[in-house]
């Protein structure tokens, strides 16, 4: 683990010193933050809108879970089913499509990791905005009918169903930063239209389709240690910060070093190197939503004329 993994997962004696001596600071984070979450006017766009978030900083499978949300509902909606988030490291500012009606119209730089891996391995569209009231009202725009929110919890002027998702990781304290891992107070989860747990709600599994010898595993995700379940599988493995860009340099010498022949990485991972002509080996992704959460889900789309009985997968 890395110095924040220690800290929010495992943290020693000194980190343990450091948390409780920031905490007033996590009181004042806290406050601060409520005051942002306050109840505004909610903006109804008049079609199912769907958010996707979690209360903790790093990630939850909020990408994953998109992913099969959006799966779950393109039969429904087809190419008129739109993911918008922020884009999170991206070069890029304001509003960007990101992909539309299956034709990609942007690069990993500018879109972002999470917004070109939604781009290439979903079918649904794609738009990315700090301003997500602009980037739904772009949807609309270019015909949407349904709209998934990636990570929007906060935004409470949109009208929408807010699912929140709890990882079966748990963090060693329940603070908020900088003290812990929230970015917002816990109690807040009762803010949420649903608390899905993983393994409870939905099930998230990975797996090597095309396993090989002489490979080296290089991530930069957040919680990067549950990949450690291949490290006998690699000769090396290397950890970057969450969102990190690569060297093709650095990369082929790393190859070099451990007399490698590909590269094992997630998807997230590898929309940054998909140019750079490297041979590759992906970790994919399973995310099964159960049928509680389903039934939830489409006990709001009945608002809209949809029916679950008629579109159980």
């Amino acid at each position: 683990m890395g110095f924040i993994d220690r800290y929010f997962f495992n943290p020693n004696l000194w980190q343990k010193i450091l948390i409780f001596t920031l905490l007033p600071f996590s009181y004042i984070y806290s406050f601060i933050a409520s005051k942002n979450f306050k109840s505004t006017k909610k903006n109804d766009f008049k079609i199912p809108i769907i958010s996707v978030g979690n209360i903790s900083v790093g990630g939850n499978g909020k990408t994953p879970f998109c992913k099969a949300l959006s799966d779950m509902l393109y039969p429904i909606y087809n190419d008129d089913i739109f993911i918008i988030l922020r884009g999170y490291k991206r070069k890029s500012k304001g509003l960007l499509v990101v992909k539309l009606r299956n034709q990609i119209l942007s690069d990993y730089l500018n879109a972002g990791d999470e917004a070109l891996e939604h781009a290439l391995f979903t079918k649904a569209n794609v738009i990315v905005s700090e301003d997500r009231i602009k980037g739904i009202q772009k949807a609309l725009d270019l015909g949407a009918k349904c709209v998934i929110l990636d990570d929007a919890f906060s935004k409470t002027n949109i009208k929408k169903f807010d699912i929140l998702l709890n990882s079966n990781i748990k963090y060693k304290y329940n603070f908020t930063l900088p003290s812990g891992a929230y970015r917002l107070s816990k109690s807040y989860e009762k803010f949420a239209d649903f608390n899905a747990y993983q393994d409870l709600h939905f099930k998230r599994t990975s797996f090597i389709k095309d396993i090989k010898e002489d490979m080296i595993l290089i991530s930069a995700i957040a919680k990067p240690f549950r990949l450690l379940q291949y490290k006998d599988l690699v000769k090396a493995y290397y950890f970057y910060n969450d969102h990190s860009s690569f060297n093709k340099e650095e990369l082929i010498n790393l190859m070099q070093k451990h007399n490698a022949k590909y590269i094992l990485l997630t998807k997230k991972d590898y929309v940054k190197i998909k140019d750079f002509n490297l041979e590759t080996i992906l970790i994919d992704e399973e995310l099964i939503i159960f049928d509680e959460l389903k039934t939830a889900i489409f006990n709001y789309l009945k608002e809209f004329n949809v029916s679950y009985k008629d579109n159980q997968q």
